[in-house]
């Protein structure tokens, strides 16, 4: 950075030993001048004092600069600065104090050149000064670029081992893991997808993106061949239905689910793509560290998802129950004959006797009514009871056969239900 020999290394040691002897005077004079930049009044006096051993150590690299070839190191400048403090400081701020700290010292070296300097060793200064400031900016933007790469690693590293938490269902391990990622206090839902091969970082990439355009708080990472995601909702928790409760009848989009909005809707455009053949949502569970069943149901939904030919994009795991029970899936089947068995079992009224007779009839009512038998009416009326208890139409080819296979689940006594009591 500086010439060598002669003339030229004897100026060059003269403007250093300037430098040198003038770095408290300096440093007041520069932080003088910070305290017309915003940002630096904002500072507690912790970090303002960090700041100005920041602003000394800098003049004392510019004067080392000066009389050596070296460029300037900012591990020198930023040396025993807390991580707390530099990370209040952006890369602009930085940059920033690093270039006011060499204009205020351009400042005073023309103020007091002709009585502390000869003509040489101020113009080497200057020289010296507008070259450091060029540099000085350049090595802060390399700094920072590899600080952020180092903590994009660390933080994927952490949102791995909260979805290998989530995934093994230990809740202390997830409440540990989700410390600074997902609030735990919080609904949350969890997705997942199937993306191609090689694609889960570009999917990962993408769902940062639409995070950041949607406002939505999301924590995922890649396991195995899928990729799960962790999404922080807004509206209240649903609770898995208990036998005899009444869920809202089956509406003909199945499986369509509908939280959290404004992310699925951009998650759905990616389907058919680097989001693979569909997404698997889970209900809404009341906290993170609850989610661990919610991650096993997602798995167990994307594995069956292939089961489901023309799925919707957006598939929840509820309405996989019939495939997941059909690639072994138990906690699927106990669902499942808890939500079609139980509640028409406790009911009574010949309910059950009612989808025996709907089965039969291939879901014709009149077919069905002739059979038992009923006015057709009143087995219209039993449907409308079948569906309130259920949200399963057995006129309709997939909730019959989810009913059909609760009801063979029961009888066969694969689970344990009401039809055994």
């Amino acid at each position: 950075m500086s010439p060598t020999g002669g003339v030229g290394a004897a100026s060059s040691a003269s403007a250093s030993a300037w430098l040198h002897q003038s770095v408290g005077r300096l440093s007041d004079a520069v932080v003088a001048a910070f305290g017309a930049v915003p940002w630096y009044t904002r500072l507690s006096a912790h970090s303002r004092s960090w700041v100005r051993l920041v602003v000394h150590q800098e003049i004392a690299t510019m004067a080392q600069s000066l009389v050596s070839a070296q460029a300037p190191s900012l591990h020198t400048v930023f040396s025993g600065v807390p991580g707390d403090v530099a990370r209040q400081i952006s890369l602009d701020q930085t940059v920033e104090l690093l270039q006011l700290t060499v204009d205020v010292v351009l400042r005073v070296v023309d103020e007091v050149a002709d009585e502390e300097l000869d003509t040489a060793a101020s113009a080497v200064l200057r020289g010296a000064l507008e070259r450091y400031g060029r540099e000085v900016a350049f090595h802060a933007a390399a700094v920072y670029a590899k600080a952020a790469e180092s903590r994009g690693r660390a933080a994927a590293r952490h949102r791995a081992l909260l979805i290998e938490a989530l995934v093994d269902g230990f809740e202390e391990q997830i409440v540990a893991r989700a410390a600074d990622l997902v609030p735990v206090g919080v609904p949350v839902r969890i997705l997942g997808m199937s993306p191609p091969p090689d694609a889960a970082p570009a999917l990962l990439d993408e769902v940062a993106r639409i995070a950041g355009r949607t406002g939505a708080t999301v924590c995922g990472a890649a396991h195995g061949k899928t990729v799960l995601l962790v999404s922080v909702e807004d509206g209240p928790p649903t609770a898995p239905q208990p036998a005899g409760s009444q869920p809202a009848p089956h509406q003909p989009a199945a499986g369509e689910a509908t939280t959290p909005v404004d992310l699925l809707t951009e998650l759905r455009s990616l389907v058919g793509g680097v989001a693979g053949p569909g997404v698997v949502a889970s209900e809404v569970i009341s906290s993170v560290a609850r989610a661990g069943p919610a991650a096993a149901a997602v798995l167990s939904g994307l594995q069956a998802l292939a089961a489901w030919p023309g799925n919707p994009a957006i598939v929840s795991t509820e309405d996989l129950l019939v495939e997941r029970v059909l690639c072994g899936d138990t906690e699927a089947a106990r669902r499942l004959v808890a939500a079609c068995v139980d509640p028409l079992v406790s009911a009574g009224h010949g309910l059950v006797e009612t989808v025996d007779a709907m089965l039969r009839s291939d879901g014709s009512p009149e077919a069905a009514a002739r059979s038992l038998p009923v006015h057709v009416n009143t087995l219209r009326y039993r449907i409308a009871k079948i569906i309130a208890l259920t949200g399963r139409d057995p006129r309709r080819y997939r909730d019959a056969s989810a009913l059909q296979i609760a009801f063979t689940l029961a009888r066969a006594g694969v689970i344990s239900s009401a039809l055994s009591h």
